[in-house]
């Protein structure tokens, strides 16, 4: 191809409005001649029985991919693409185009052929039209994306953390079965929630929040650990970092992932709040405020609740759980007077098993699973149900 030709199918690319994220994944021979369209077009190359990159793959919008119809392993990887990324748009690279392999190819879900040796001029054709075929179902309406929940500590050691633990569990349970929740460590200096379950990772929120373009499903799943069968945990660094050092635009990318992924996304925050932390506190569908009966404490809940309306933050969605009220404290508590102190409603008196939380946190396991039932564990699903309420009236 002379300079004249290959600047020429440049700007006729450029001119044809080629959709962003197309990858072309085929051996190096069937490339050649496909250089022009390296600008809107990443080739990848790769033999046609090799698994595809994964960390490729999960940026696709539409993918190329050379086919060989005589070898099982080539056609897996299409079916393993398939159940990866279901709503992908796919075109198979042929070495031939007859109507049995044609047919084939559609029951594999791809979208459209084309046959090998690659042309610029048909590849683009294809492309072209699996993207009209896109936008021609962009009305459909966009997934939910899951309702995010904060649970926020006035002061320390009124376990907020063993609350946002077993919350996300009952929440999960209570939403249906099968439904999975995501518990984020927000709290970069001294979190805990995945040490309480005895979960241990290499990774933590810190390699998600500074992956930028490089977050993707393969990465979130290296990170999060299993906390029960209802909710996974995003720990919290190892190490100590300066908690104003946190990259909000990262952060938001994270839970974005995490709001597709799940069905619930609970953040266990920081006590002090920092401007990231009371960004992702005020984008919260629900705050819980964490305290406990003691003057101190009802002081920091009155003052975090303050803020809230400060930033007009809705306060029918935040609800108030007052922690450890072990038996014969209650006798002492006058809720109604401290309700209107704080001039707002009480939503969980949580009697606190000291015993029971310290045996479950002993075997790396929730409250539930050392006794399955409990004053604790009934007050939890309880304050599940509340909180769970507030998003679906709002």
């Amino acid at each position: 191809m002379s300079n004249f030709q290959k600047f020429n199918a440049a700007e006729t690319n450029k001119m044809a409005g080629l959709p962003e994220q197309v990858f072309v994944f085929a051996r190096p021979s069937e490339l050649d001649g496909l250089e022009t369209l390296a600008d809107t077009v990443t080739l990848v190359e790769i033999e046609p029985s090799e698994p595809l990159p994964a960390e490729l793959v999960s940026k696709a919008r539409i993918a190329v991919i050379e086919v060989d119809p005589a070898a099982p392993r080539s056609l897996a990887r299409l079916d393993a693409l398939r159940e990866a990324r279901p709503n992908l748009a796919i075109i198979a690279g042929l070495p031939q185009v007859d109507l049995a392999i044609t047919r084939l190819m559609l029951r594999k879900g791809i979208g459209d052929v084309v046959p090998m040796p690659f042309t610029t001029d048909e590849l683009l054709t294809a492309i072209l039209e699996v993207e009209r075929e896109q936008a021609d179902t962009s009305d459909e309406p966009a997934p939910e994306l899951a309702p995010v929940f904060a649970v926020q500590k006035c002061v320390g050691g009124t376990g907020a953390t063993t609350i946002a633990t077993h919350l996300a569990d009952a929440m999960a349970r209570a939403m249906g079965p099968g439904l999975r929740a995501c518990v984020i460590d927000l709290d970069l200096q001294s979190g805990d929630a995945a040490s309480y379950l005895d979960r241990k990772s290499r990774k933590s929120l810190i390699d998600l929040v500074e992956a930028g373009a490089r977050l993707d499903d393969e990465l979130f799943r290296s990170v999060a650990v299993e906390g029960s069968e209802t909710f996974d945990v995003i720990a919290a660094p190892a190490d100590i970092m300066p908690i104003e050092e946190l990259d909000l635009g990262g952060l938001r990318s994270v839970v974005a992932l995490a709001r597709r992924k799940y069905d619930l996304v609970l953040f266990d925050m920081p006590g002090a709040l920092t401007n990231w932390a009371m960004s992702t506190l005020l984008g919260a569908n629900a705050v819980l405020l964490v305290g406990n009966g003691s003057i101190g404490a009802l002081r920091q809940v009155k003052r975090k609740l303050q803020l809230l309306r400060n930033f007009d933050y809705p306060e029918a969605h935040v609800a108030i759980a007052l922690n450890h009220t072990a038996s014969g404290l209650f006798k002492k508590i006058d809720r109604k007077g401290i309700e209107d102190a704080l001039g707002h409603r009480i939503s969980a008196m949580v009697h606190s098993d000291t015993q029971l939380i310290e045996q479950a946190q002993a075997r790396g396991v929730l409250a539930r699973d050392v006794q399955r039932k409990s004053r604790f564990a009934a007050d939890i699903d309880s304050l599940a149900q509340h909180m769970l309420a507030l998003v679906e009236e709002g």
